[in-house]
């Protein structure tokens, strides 16, 4: 689907984005494996009281050629922060590799500004509905006063 912004310069053509569709989200994949150095950390912060301080859950990935560090420390168990540290990790270089901007990021900005867009629209229609029934609530109660006093005025 696409939306057509007119201008009284120019028409542009804009593809609009559907969730769905956005660019997949970068991979860890085994090459990489060799540049990262992985550590378990004990302790943290967030709920869990003394069985986050006594466990080994916090995972923190060390890419070696770029330096970029990611500490992950989602859920309870260790694996399941592995597994989301590689994938914070492998969104990060793709973040480096191509100087701070990802398509994923343009796309989802792209979707967040439609979505505003979107019900801005709906609230404006809205609104302008509410207020074209007030107005002609207000026409059609100012006909019943003008026949009311007609009539009025015809009886005497």
């Amino acid at each position: 689907m696409q939306r057509i912004h007119q201008r009284w310069f120019r028409t542009q053509i804009v593809p609009q984005i559907k969730r769905n569709k956005l660019p997949p989200r970068p991979k860890f994949t085994p090459d990489l494996e060799p540049q990262c150095v992985e550590a378990f950390m004990h302790g943290g912060r967030g709920p869990g009281g003394q069985k986050i301080n006594k466990t080994n859950s916090k995972v923190e990935l060390r890419h070696i050629p770029t330096g970029i560090v990611v500490k992950c420390q989602e859920t309870r168990s260790r694996e399941r922060n592995r597994q989301i540290a590689r994938e914070k990790m492998a969104y990060e270089i793709q973040k480096y590799n191509n100087n701070g901007i990802s398509e994923r990021d343009i796309s989802l900005k792209l979707l967040h500004s439609q979505n505003k867009r979107s019900k801005a629209k709906k609230s404006k229609e809205k609104y302008a509905k509410h207020n074209l029934e007030r107005e002609l609530m207000k026409r059609g109660q100012e006909l019943e006063d003008m026949e009311v006093i007609k009539k009025m005025a015809s009886k005497e």
